[in-house]
């Protein structure tokens, strides 16, 4: 069971370096901001036209020099298609977007007994020199 723990914590690890280089590239309009979070997701326009049902051609002219705002609607279609919210879209401010693999950690996490949950939480806290009366809600 320790090996899997220390496997979690090292996809953590990696996480938090791609959370750390993706902050730091996202721009401040909502077309650099569509353009970064599609790159960082790894998803094409065709499938954010698919997840969002509006067309190719529509989101292509929110990424193109010219580059038009959507109508609210479809700002929240995209928005949700790709896990974050209009206001970053919009402002860049920075969101909290779970990755899959963050998805996947709490997943398991869930699957573990209290004691490793307790002993995964004691091993991020050093690795993250957090104080422990930060997370005492382990139940």
């Amino acid at each position: 069971m320790h090996i899997s723990i220390l496997a979690l914590v090292l996809r953590a690890v990696n996480i938090k370096i791609r959370i750390l280089k993706y902050d730091n590239a996202m721009g401040s309009t909502f077309k650099e901001n569509l353009k970064e979070l599609l790159e960082y997701k790894d998803i094409t326009l065709k499938e954010l036209s698919y997840r969002t049902g509006i067309s190719k051609r529509s989101i292509e002219n929110y990424l193109n020099a010219r580059a038009s705002m959507p109508p609210a609607d479809y700002a929240c279609k995209i928005a949700t298609a790709l896990d974050t919210t209009v206001e970053f879209l919009v402002y860049g401010k920075k969101a909290q977007i779970p990755s899959k693999e963050e998805i996947k950690i709490l997943e398991l996490l869930r699957k573990v007994s209290v004691a490793d949950k307790s002993a995964f939480l004691q091993l991020m806290m050093s690795i993250t020199n957090s104080d422990s009366h930060d997370f005492n809600c382990i139940e």
